[in-house]
């Protein structure tokens, strides 16, 4: 029912830019094209803050906390156990004892190949490739669970490492620690390859967001003072609508940033809210392209 409501998504995004044409016509061209300026360098000057500013905040006032705990939590994590229960919960119709998946780690090279192969040999009815690929699910899932499960959970950090580059192959090398049986070094790789891109990532977006809507502030009032060129003869209609035009730019980069705020909970969220979804906000035509706006979008809007 709530997937149905989408077209308040839409509605309030026509409304921003309608309101931001009117507002930029009454302000006049001057004015808002410094506004766009101003907005357009506070943009790009909150990107930049926050992209300096999330790995400072993160290694002075995070960083150590975090491999604190992950020590602490690494020295009651035992990976044998993670290994078992994923075999025997893995629906395979298989057992292994703690020595044979010893024996499999020791083997080097791809250990969730090896032990789909050992897995299949046993008798599991279900194909190698399906095997490997479950194995390395449950087990990924689980290690988080034991080491930052308290905090957040695996699905939320890896729709968070999702975005982040090069994340996937950092969480398949702190798993591969982790199999080896090193509490340090497994604590010191999550840390390096999971936990600090994900909250770095997520510092970045809270900082960008701060920033641009202090800047965006500031911006307002230094735009403020090019209002009385509305009032020039001959100059004052052209600016008014020239003034309209800028206010529709606006009022987009508005719904955009809108936009960005959402795709932003959804992350967080884990999608799980009831209006306030993907697909809610797939059915969207206007909000839709805002969130990830490109020329295929634009296609997809028209037809």
């Amino acid at each position: 029912m709530a997937h149905e409501l989408f077209w308040f998504y839409d509605v309030a995004a026509l409304g921003i830019i309608l309101i931001a044409v009117y507002c930029g016509g009454k302000r006049g061209f001057m004015r808002s094209a410094v506004l766009v300026i101003l907005m357009a360098v506070s943009f790009a000057a909150s990107r930049m803050i926050s992209t300096v500013g999330a790995p400072v905040i993160y290694e002075k006032f995070l960083q150590q906390r975090i491999i604190t705990a992950l020590n602490e939590a690494s020295e009651k994590t035992d990976p044998l156990s993670v290994v078992s229960g994923a075999v025997s919960g893995g629906g395979y119709g298989v057992e292994m004892t703690d020595p044979e998946i010893k024996g499999v780690i020791g083997l080097g090279g791809d250990f969730f190949s090896n032990i789909a192969t050992e897995i299949k040999n046993n008798g599991a009815p279900d194909s190698a490739d399906d095997i490997r690929t479950g194995m390395e699910s449950t087990v990924t899932d689980r290690m988080l669970t034991y080491l930052i499960g308290d905090v957040v959970s695996p699905e939320t950090l890896k729709e968070v490492l999702a975005q982040v580059s090069g994340a996937e192959n950092g969480l398949r090398t702190a798993v591969d620690v982790f199999l080896r049986g090193n509490r340090p070094e497994t604590a010191d790789a999550v840390e390096k390859m999971v936990v600090a891109p994900a909250v770095k990532s997520l510092l970045e977006e809270i900082i960008w967001a701060v920033s641009m809507i202090i800047l965006t502030v500031a911006s307002r009032f230094i735009a403020n003072a090019f209002e009385s060129v509305n009032k020039i003869p001959i100059i004052g209609p052209v600016n008014i609508l020239a003034g309209g035009l800028l206010g529709f730019a606006e009022g987009a980069l508005i719904v955009f940033l809108i936009a960005q705020v959402v795709r932003f909970v959804l992350y967080l969220t884990g999608d799980s809210l009831m209006f306030l979804n993907s697909a809610t906000v797939d059915k969207t035509y206007i909000f839709k392209f805002m969130m990830n706006p490109s020329i295929s979008a634009i296609k997809d809007m028209i037809s």
